[in-house]
């Protein structure tokens, strides 16, 4: 290759494949989620019967990550493993000089027996690549925080992204920020991070100052007009919500709700899944947010692996009580996410009489989530295991 082209088309067809094989070889990428894959894997399979070697596919994401190998039974040509920012530039470089990327470190082109874990892989400085991709109007939530160090035992962060935490700084945050309003008329931004309030710190406590530092900031940008931080699709864990953060944060964001992750209705589910904060934690927080102005929006997860009909029911029995307060419920049911230390687990699976008590509180609109499809969801990905 001598030039690339870049598109990032809203659907892909095979008219729109076969229009760019005619202007010379054609890479298809894909980033795939493991609840992506029944469908990113059909299209993968028809590009490839239908044109071939013409078609190179790359694939990368939290799947790919933790299951290279169903990713090359699929028909794609390289994974890329780990964080994809450097790899997928040094990737397109080796294609475009006909050099052999098996040489590159976190990327696979043939199935073995054994694939590199992200762990073990370079990790990249957030502020050496952009949030998102501007010059193509891509723009999504600035993700500002990478990494978790608490391993919640449903959650594959700790295996994608380490437990130790890397932040954006405010300066690059603030930079692309403004380049987005003044190029592209950007008039809100959300933050994306596995836990708001460690923003700036080591990731197991606050530091206030660096919040402030990036709020104000981001708050400063002209033609700016909302910032939402600490709503979906970000949230907070219960133990770090204080009043001194929420009154910080109140003076900058436009969002009335706040995403909080309770999870569970019993201390003893929440420690089975490695939590480190109790229900009793959960609670304050969801109080303190109401004092402090903001509408709680609260994560519970259903048939996580342990949990018994009666704590099922006590959590089921929570939502109505949270509801009862005005707050609102996110509700999830436990899929078994490959990379998390949960995922030789069984799904979770929803008795009749839970199944009604939340079709109850989806149809009193107290009640959000896509916990009606997710059962089916983490059957498939036992199957997928299996």
């Amino acid at each position: 290759m001598t030039g690339l082209e870049l598109s990032a088309p809203l659907e892909m067809s095979d008219g729109l494949i076969r229009r760019a094989t005619e202007k010379g070889s054609v890479i298809v990428a894909h980033s795939v989620m493991s609840t992506q894959t029944n469908r990113v894997f059909h299209e993968s399979k028809m590009i490839k019967a239908q044109f071939g070697d013409a078609v190179t596919l790359i694939g990368g994401g939290p799947h790919a990550s933790a299951r290279p190998g169903e990713l090359l039974d699929a028909g794609f040509d390289h994974v890329v493993i780990g964080e994809g920012e450097k790899l997928i530039t040094d990737l397109l470089w080796y294609l475009m000089n006909d050099k052999d990327p098996r040489e590159i470190d976190g990327v696979v082109s043939e199935k073995r027996d054994s694939y590199p874990r992200p762990k073990g892989l370079p990790r990249v400085d957030l502020d050496g690549y952009p949030p998102f991709a501007l010059d193509m109007n891509v723009l999504g939530p600035v993700e500002v925080t990478r990494g978790c160090p608490f391993a919640c035992k449903f959650c594959c962060t700790p295996f994608l992204t380490g437990k130790g935490v890397r932040h954006r700084s405010a300066d690059s945050v603030v930079k692309w920020l403004n380049r987005a309003a003044q190029q592209r008329g950007f008039r809100r931004t959300w933050f994306l991070s596995p836990n708001a309030f460690s923003y700036g710190g080591k990731g197991r406590e606050m530091n206030l100052d660096r919040l402030e530092n990036l709020l104000k900031g981001a708050a400063s940008v002209d033609g700016l007009e909302e910032v939402f931080f600490g709503a979906f699709p970000s949230e907070v864990r219960p133990e770090f919500v204080t009043r001194e953060a929420l009154d910080l944060l109140r003076s900058y964001v436009a969002n009335e709700t706040l995403q909080i992750g309770l999870q569970s209705a019993t201390d003893r589910v929440l420690d089975l899944a490695n939590r480190h904060h109790t229900v009793e934690e959960g609670l304050d927080a969801i109080r303190m947010s109401f004092d402090c102005g903001f509408t709680p929006h609260v994560d519970m997860m259903f048939g996580l692996p342990g949990e018994t009909k009666d704590e099922l029911r006590a959590s089921i029995e929570m939502c109505e009580e949270l509801a009862e307060m005005g707050a609102m419920v996110h509700g999830h049911v436990f899929m078994p996410l490959p990379g998390s230390a949960f995922e030789a687990m069984p799904p979770g699976i929803l008795d009749p009489e839970s199944r009604s008590a939340l079709g109850e509180l989806s149809r009193k609109g107290v009640l959000t989530g896509s916990w009606s499809t997710q059962e089916t969801m983490a059957a498939e990905l036992v199957s997928g295991r299996e």
